[in-house]
């Protein structure tokens, strides 16, 4: 058998895909596939780092995330993190303040036309 956190942190990863691509068609599990490029596959330049560990070290993901940015030269990415005995969709989102700004416009204006 595997190590045990690589597991855990592969079941996460799944479970994640699974969630998103219930309203995202194309997301799915990449895991080490492409390394440096984010656990998961979407159909957006934007890459997703997931998380399940006992600790939650935002200033580490925030390290994580940037090396992937760069490595991947997207503007934007997200750490996906497993809340302790929560179902998936109660997962916490990480990006950066700089992250959000970039992106708050567009959700602003898709809520502004969806009303």
């Amino acid at each position: 058998m595997g190590n045990p956190n690589k597991q855990k942190g592969t079941k996460w990863e799944r479970e994640v895909a699974d969630y998103l691509s219930e309203t995202i068609p194309g997301c799915d599990r990449i895991g080490s596939r492409d390394f440096g490029a984010g656990d998961l596959s979407v159909p957006y330049p934007i890459p997703h780092e997931c998380k399940a560990e006992k600790s939650i070290t935002l200033s580490e993901y925030a390290k994580q995330l940037k090396a992937i940015k760069d490595r991947t030269g997207t503007g934007l990415g997200v750490v996906i993190v497993k809340a302790p005995r929560k179902h998936v969709s109660q997962a916490y989102v990480f990006m950066t303040l700089e992250e959000w700004r970039a992106i708050l416009p567009l959700v602003g204006e898709h809520f502004r036309n969806a009303a």
